[in-house]
């Protein structure tokens, strides 16, 4: 009975308090897209415009390798670029296995609860910036340049000419 009872404390714990990986990196991280040479270019994320241009928001861990945004500017055609490879966290997985580990009292066995917590977050994953367009600004922020093709540039560097 004691041993049912302790480990109603644990799943307890582990549903109320979040596992280190969760803690320290959370379940979202902030993505920076970025549109060059188009500061009015309409950036969507999920449907809803986030900005012009330059846009930043969360976005959850869980979703790094199915991360997507759309890019419309007027005039243009409209294109969606999809993100498809995220990495996992070692040192996310190391911590919280090393930190965030129960045991039962009596059962000599390890809880890593942690981990259970930290996995159903998605808090162990993020953004590959080894994909093309994805560099990391530090261990929470990423940045997407999108290469926006929607709109064809008629002006030649060559076709101008300077007037004296």
């Amino acid at each position: 009975m004691r041993v049912v009872f302790y480990f109603i404390i644990v799943v307890t714990v582990a549903i109320v308090v979040s596992g280190c990986a969760t803690i320290v990196g959370g379940a979202k991280y902030v993505a920076e897209v970025q549109v060059p040479d188009f500061p009015n270019a309409n950036i969507k994320y999920q449907g809803t415009s986030r900005g012009m241009g330059v846009a930043t928001f969360k976005v959850p861990r869980a979703e790094a390798n199915n991360f997507s945004v759309t890019i419309d500017h007027e005039g243009c055609r409209t294109q969606t670029t999809k993100f498809t490879k995220k990495t996992f966290r070692g040192w996310a997985f190391t911590g919280t296995l090393l930190g965030w580990t129960g045991f039962i009292q009596g059962i000599p066995v390890p809880i890593p609860w942690g981990i259970l917590v930290d996995g159903s977050t998605g808090a162990l994953w993020k953004p590959d910036i080894n994909e093309e367009g994805v560099s990391k600004k530090d261990y929470d922020h990423y940045i997407y340049r999108i290469d926006y093709r929607g709109c064809n540039n008629e002006v030649s560097s060559g076709s101008q000419s300077k007037s004296e």
